[in-house]
């Protein structure tokens, strides 16, 4: 069984799985539309107001925190790993084998919420081309963006407990504990 490709960024406050984007389209094929043509596609998940929003209010931010809210999946699609991305993220490559990426990309594709015609709600875009959709999960303080990174980073079979992955720093640091450093860039 051979390895696959997976990457790990940390970004400031969030933290994103970064999968083969022929492997997620294969699974959810709405998706070809927006990143058929990308090599890799960043996956992020969180509050559906917050996240993405070209406006980011204090208000917001205590208001995802504190109260239950619907959520939002952001994908980038990205061709190239070391061009390609922010300046201050930081990249770890994993390889897992091919039973943990068909497990992590599952576990991805069961977070998109699709309508009564099978079609995914595309919620916002940023100037980079990052895509925002609806998505099915409750965000709250006890299930942030870097707790779901971490619960897609177990399904992929690395040892970690997401309930104590608040932080980005605790997701990193649970990366580096399973024996990935980052990459040079």
């Amino acid at each position: 069984m051979s390895d696959s490709p997976l990457h790990f960024i940390r970004t400031g406050i969030h933290t994103h799985l970064v999968l083969p984007a022929p492997s997620l389209c294969a699974l959810v094929p709405q998706l070809n539309a927006y990143f058929g043509n990308y090599k890799w596609v960043r996956i992020g998940w969180g509050d559906y107001h917050y996240y993405g929003n070209e406006r980011q209010t204090r208000l917001m931010g205590l208001r995802a925190l504190l109260l239950p809210t619907s959520s939002v999946v952001a994908l980038l699609g990205i061709d190239d790993l070391q061009k390609d991305l922010a300046a201050n993220a930081v990249l770890y490559s994993i390889a897992i084998n091919d039973t943990f990426m068909a497990s992590l990309v599952l576990f991805v594709s069961r977070y998109f919420k699709f309508d009564s015609s099978n079609q995914l709600t595309r919620v916002r875009e940023r100037a980079n081309g990052e895509q925002f959709f609806e998505s099915r999960g409750v965000y709250t303080i006890a299930n942030t963006c870097n707790n779901w990174t971490s619960y897609g980073l177990r399904t992929a079979g690395l040892k970690l407990n997401p309930l104590f992955n608040i932080f980005p720093g605790q997701v990193e640091r649970s990366v580096r504990k399973n024996g990935y450093l980052p990459l040079e860039r």
